[in-house]
């Protein structure tokens, strides 16, 4: 299966990669995870779906889409983080530089979901839809970290587990400050 993907990597866009990432499709995350060339592609999609957070926040001016932006930031670092840090201390998951850069690449697509962020200015229903959005975003989660890490299905859903909850925190920090 590797080098089949290895060999498709460079026919996809960064929009058919976040497609793919949504709509979970296994072999975009395994793409991260194998092919280290998509690492920009991934840091882009965590700097668009955070500015898209920040916009979400708008409501509460220019302080509310920096908090957001900052928050949608450091999110993902905590998520990969403690996903990282739990694989590695709970599961035996060995610490290498290739494992760690392979969940980094993953977790960047798999915060695709997160361009959602920008509906939730949405009076009643914003917050409802930012839950949804991180909903969504664990199970992307799960998806990333499993090919990533080398996980088997309950490992790598206690890994999302550990790096959503941070994720999931600091978005409702910044909601509930601004």
């Amino acid at each position: 299966m590797g080098v089949s993907v290895i060999a498709s990597a460079g026919r996809r866009t960064i929009f058919d990669r976040m497609l793919g990432a949504a709509l979970l499709e296994p072999e975009i995350y395994e793409e991260a995870a194998l092919v280290s060339s998509v690492w920009t592609q991934a840091a882009t999609v965590v700097v668009v779906t955070s500015m898209a957070a920040g916009v979400g926040n708008l409501g509460g001016g220019l302080t509310g889409f920096v908090i957001a932006f900052l928050a949608g930031l450091l999110g993902w670092a905590c998520c990969a983080f403690a996903s990282y840090w739990t694989a590695t201390k709970k599961f035996g998951v060995p610490r290498t530089e290739t494992a760690l850069s392979a969940t980094v690449r993953g977790l960047g697509f798999a915060g695709t979901p997160r361009l959602f962020l920008v509906f939730t200015f949405i009076p009643t229903i914003g917050f409802l839809i930012g839950l949804a959005v991180h909903a969504w975003t664990l199970i992307t989660i799960g998806f990333a970290v499993k090919p990533a890490l080398d996980l088997d299905t309950r490992p790598a859903i206690m890994v999302a587990l550990a790096g959503w909850l941070p994720m999931l925190l600091i978005w409702a920090l910044a909601v509930i400050i601004v």
